[in-house]
């Protein structure tokens, strides 16, 4: 299962969003906290195939949006990152997450202070255990659960936010990662959801949330690697992995 050739063909178009269905189930503490957006990417200058022109556009409050609806993920990758929980004066809470996606099956492992979570979204459904478990609770799960397993905001929340809320808007360097920034203010309150998508990769490299003066959230991604190799990974606690997986040939 190889990684989708992601293509980047920008032109003024129309975004028209279906009205998003919030997940049925619920998330640890962090996750109310969580910024409402994320973003996947554009790789910019694109690479080129014959036959096929690609044009550049300038990144702006205006035109970011119907840039991010052009955009599509991986197929087959895993990756790594910290996400950080501000709170008080002194206080924060790191998570570790790796993640590991392919042919639409998304797993999650996030570590924290009170223990190992595991997560396999896939089929319409999220199955979720702890490090010692045997058996795993199933629910359903909607297009956003994958993301939110990994405590990260979904990209097409953007599309969805009014333009007046997108204070800022651009191509940059962030580390050695070139990033599409995008700024959105929450509301009427002080609080301000940023992002940094990697345009070599289209999936959000780093995101925070700042109010007033204070970072309460923070995302960083820390490792990436494309294609995945094997299906393994997707074992269920009991030793086995759901039927589609093993008919498609993994573990």
């Amino acid at each position: 299962m190889g990684e989708n050739n992601r293509r980047v063909l920008v032109a003024a178009i129309a975004v028209t969003v279906l009205a998003a269905v919030f997940v049925s189930f619920g998330l640890p503490a962090l996750t109310s906290r969580i910024p409402q957006v994320t973003l996947a990417d554009l790789d910019q200058p694109a690479p080129q195939e014959p036959d096929q022109q690609f044009l550049p556009v300038e990144v702006t409050p205006d035109t970011v949006q119907s840039v991010i609806a052009t955009l599509s993920r991986p197929e087959s990758y895993s990756r790594s990152m910290t996400v950080t929980l501000f709170w008080g004066e002194n206080g924060r809470g790191d998570q570790q997450v790796q993640m590991w996606a392919d042919d639409g099956w998304v797993k999650t492992t996030v570590t924290s202070g009170s223990g190992v979570q595991h997560r396999l979204v896939g089929e319409g459904k999220l199955r979720l255990w702890y490090d010692g478990d045997t058996t795993w609770k199933e629910v359903p799960a909607d297009s956003r659960a994958a993301d939110l397993a990994q405590h990260i905001p979904t990209y097409e929340d953007v599309l969805t936010a009014d333009k007046g809320a997108i204070t800022e808007a651009s191509y940059v360097t962030r580390g050695e990662k070139s990033c599409i920034y995008v700024e959105v203010r929450q509301g009427e309150t002080d609080a301000v959801d940023r992002y940094w998508i990697e345009t070599a990769t289209g999936l959000l490299a780093f995101c925070e949330t700042v109010e007033g003066d204070k970072t309460v959230y923070s995302m960083e991604e820390t490792a990436y690697s494309a294609p995945l190799e094997e299906t393994a990974v997707f074992t269920l606690p009991d030793g086995t992995m759901p039927s589609s997986i093993q008919e498609e040939g993994g573990g």
